[in-house]
């Protein structure tokens, strides 16, 4: 095994995650001597500057053909699975790939069929949906669910090896480093609590959560917007100028450290959640996509994390009320850092590609 195919994108209403997770694993995989080529279909090409800054390469195997891309996932590729299936082919008869991993909700076993039947090669997929049906021979889903063991049944088949659970949370290499590390808190009085929503901005959110920020004078806040438009981050800094309690900036290549010193976060509930879980830093969510209600009630319900509502329900007042009675230091917290440091210890990207290279050696032996 020699080079693996990630099928991913990137764009504003995908948001950054998948990529992101696609690339730990790529990550993994090269320590083990093996290459990674990303097969992407072009919205945003800023936001494919990911990839290469990343060290990788990657092939625009096309282009949205929908005037406009609707929020249901399920039309999230921008064209017909028949037309991206066809469209990956033709791209990957260029290349020397193993194996094929895919991390894309648009996608199913109907892509899947028509890739396996032109191209005999193994197939990996990255979901937590648990909406579709898949033709792969790995299934992995790192996030938490009461139902993990029967998850997926029905939807692949009895010899679909499933890595299931936070023990396959795809973190990089540095929250292991820094989980193991002692490192200084903020020197402030004041405890500092890291608010983020993801790597692509949301002006909806920062609009309720900027002006509850500016009014609570309790907490130090740092600020990472996620990627805006240049009128709405002009927008975010003009609501916090004078606010000497706050510090924004639109992205940082400092995220597991900040998460390391920070005393606790504000976020939503996509593939960040595992990366607070490993540092131990305690948080409150919100849901900005149905595909995360379901995992932040059920976080919620084991006492894992906080639950501030959806963003088509949150207010304000609601936020600034929750700020105003938060006490980070109490014992509730520090039992909560216990316990979700012991779900995840951020070696999962680890088991996966190891699990990765033992399908692609079985289908060789055989």
């Amino acid at each position: 095994m020699r080079s693996v195919g990630f099928r991913v994108d990137v764009a504003k209403h995908i948001g950054t995650g998948h990529l992101q997770r696609c690339l730990t694993l790529a990550r993994e995989l090269q320590k083990m001597s093996i290459s990674s080529i990303f097969f992407v279909r072009e919205y945003d090409k800023e936001l494919l500057d990911l990839i290469t800054i990343s060290g990788f390469i990657h092939h625009v195997i096309g282009y949205a053909t929908f005037a406009n891309i609707p929020e249901d996932h399920s039309y999230w590729l921008g064209v017909s699975q028949e037309q991206d299936a066809q469209d990956f082919i033709s791209a990957i008869s260029e290349q020397h790939i193993d194996m094929i991993v895919l991390d894309h909700y648009s996608i199913n076993n109907v892509w899947e069929n028509i890739v396996k039947n032109a191209i005999s090669l193994p197939v990996a997929v990255i979901d937590d949906l648990e909406n579709r049906k898949h033709t792969c021979d790995l299934l992995i889903d790192q996030n938490y669910w009461p139902n993990l063991s029967s998850r997926y049944d029905g939807l692949v088949s009895g010899n679909c090896l499933r890595l299931l659970g936070p023990k396959y949370a795809l973190l990089r290499d540095e929250f292991v480093s820094l989980r193991e590390t002692k490192t200084q808190k903020y020197s402030s009085r004041f405890e500092t609590i890291l608010v983020n929503f993801g790597g692509v901005g949301n002006l909806k959110v920062w609009k309720v959560f900027l002006p509850a920020l500016v009014k609570c004078h309790k907490f130090n806040f740092h600020i990472i917007t996620g990627k805006l438009s240049s009128e709405d981050l002009a927008y975010c800094k003009n609501i916090v100028k004078q606010s000497k309690h706050i510090y924004l900036e639109e992205q940082t290549n400092q995220m597991s450290y900040l998460m390391k010193v920070s005393d606790f976060a504000l976020g939503a509930c996509g593939s960040t959640v595992w990366e607070r879980f490993c540092l131990g830093l305690n948080a409150a969510l919100i849901d900005i996509a149905d595909n995360q209600k379901d995992l932040v009630s059920y976080l919620h319900e084991k006492n894992l994390v906080d639950y501030l509502g959806n963003l088509n329900t949150i207010t304000v007042e609601s936020i600034s009320s929750y700020l105003n009675r938060l006490s980070i230091s109490s014992s509730k917290y520090r039992a909560r850092k216990h316990s979700i440091t012991h779900l995840v210890d951020g070696i999962g990207a680890n088991r996966v590609a190891k699990e990765l290279i033992l399908i692609y050696e079985k289908g060789t032996d055989e």
